[in-house]
């Protein structure tokens, strides 16, 4: 045993060489039968006829190869796109296997649908109808004109084959608010009302009171926007949410052409512009909020009859107008600022809105504080109510505290000093 211990240490480098050898011609076996069994061989290889990256972090990644160099067969034009049977996995010297014969047909049927045709004919079919509408060649167009259709409480109505075609226009939807129009009068460059289902903004190609039928509803252009310009169309929308429900989209435009029948105004879907704004007469219900702005309120109404009250819920506001209708202190305009301290149901509203009388320009500021879990609950029913009544207007004061936290102070509902300030400037723009 000591002979053999001794023998094998004595030859142990000799015998580790030997192992090690076996391994390697071992997996050089193992590779070469492997290789036999694939399906292909090399398929094809990447070539750089131009330089894919200079940077030199990339240099590395890849190595050029001269395309002289490699002696490559290529598929010649007459072959009607087939494979040559003189290159590669697909020569005709290889018994193919049935996968294989599967790989050849599905490369041909790919090099065949490679139509330089097909492409002209498009091209052609692209160009035929740049030309044909004009996109861009639009010059201007003079308004004015009449529609001959019927006109209801939400908007006016025509077919496309009644106007002639623009062509695709980018639509988007916009609000009388801070965020879309840096005010919140909602008057359109034109002098005029927005009023929703009627009022489009489009640039300057296109003269105000110039007709366009969108998705079957015929809009007339009133306003302008730094933004709009091209072919750009923005929509009104009564609110914030409708306008980003909206989004931003493409859609067939066609310039109104339609006999007259009727004036081309729309009847709004909210009459408050049709009634006249009378200042001197504004009764204002609402809670703290209310409260904190009277100061500033009254340097820009000083006739007005404000009732604050913290912590005022939604359901005092019918008892408060009964009061105001009773001492004929009840303007023609009123605003309630009433839910910050907490939800109400919509018939609820609509009871308070039905007591102030149909007669009266009503405007209702929604509510904002990101610690008020019930706010967007109180918002909906707000929004709810504006949409369903022609005489009430939505104050999105929501909208605006979402766009500048700085106007809140530590408890995130109530307001700072230039806050208060911001809050009864919005509304008496939405008022005068």
């Amino acid at each position: 045993m000591k002979k053999l211990f001794g023998f094998l240490k004595s030859k142990i480098k000799v015998i580790i060489s030997v192992l090690v050898i076996a391994a390697l011609a071992s997996a050089c076996i193992h590779s070469v039968i492997q290789d036999r069994r694939r399906v292909t061989k090399d398929m094809g290889r990447m070539i750089a006829l131009t330089p894919l990256y200079d940077e030199p972090g990339y240099k590395q990644l890849y190595a050029r190869i001269p395309y002289e160099s490699l002696n490559l067969t290529t598929v010649a034009a007459s072959s009607s796109g087939f494979v040559n049977e003189n290159v590669g996995a697909y020569s005709d010297s290889k018994q193919l296997t049935e996968q294989e014969k599967k790989d050849k047909a599905a490369l041909e049927a790919l090099l065949n649908s490679n139509d330089r045709q097909a492409y002209t004919t498009k091209g052609d079919e692209a160009r035929s109808r740049n030309e044909k509408y004009a996109l861009n060649k639009i010059t201007k167009i003079s308004g004015g004109g009449t529609i001959s259709v019927t006109s209801n409480v939400n908007g006016v109505y025509a077919s496309n084959a009644n106007g002639t075609y623009l062509g695709q226009f980018v639509l988007t939807g916009y609000c009388p608010c801070v965020i879309c129009c840096g005010k919140t009068n909602g008057i359109t460059a034109s002098g005029r009302p927005a009023t929703a289902n009627h009022t489009i903004a489009a640039d300057k190609r296109f003269a105000f009171g110039t007709q366009m039928i969108i998705n079957g509803m015929v809009y007339t252009v009133d306003d302008r926007g730094g933004a709009i310009t091209g072919n750009h169309i923005d929509i009104f929308f009564n609110t914030h949410a409708e306008a980003l429900a909206f989004g931003k989209r493409t859609g067939d435009v066609y310039l109104y052409t339609g006999q007259p029948t009727q004036t081309a105004n729309v009847t709004p879907s909210n009459n408050n512009d049709s009634q006249e704004a009378d200042l001197s007469s504004v009764s204002m219900i609402g809670d703290s909020l209310m409260v904190g702005a009277t100061t500033n309120l009254k340097s820009l109404l000083p006739n007005a009859n404000i009732d604050g009250k913290v912590g005022r819920q939604q359901s005092a506001g019918y008892d408060i107008v009964s009061g105001m209708k009773s001492s004929g202190t009840l303007g023609k305009t009123v605003v309630i600022e009433l839910g910050t301290n907490g939800p109400f149901t919509e018939s609820a509203g609509q009871k308070l809105i039905d007591n102030i009388g149909s007669d009266k320009r009503i405007f209702w500021v929604n509510t904002y504080g990101p610690k008020l879990s019930w706010y967007a609950e109180s918002n909906a029913v707000i929004s709810k109510l504006c949409n369903s009544n022609s005489n009430v207007t939505l104050i999105d004061w929501q909208t605006k505290g979402m766009s500048d936290p700085g106007l809140f102070s530590g408890d995130g509902i109530h307001l700072t000093s230039a806050g208060y300030q911001t809050f009864a400037q919005m509304i008496y723009d939405a008022i005068k």
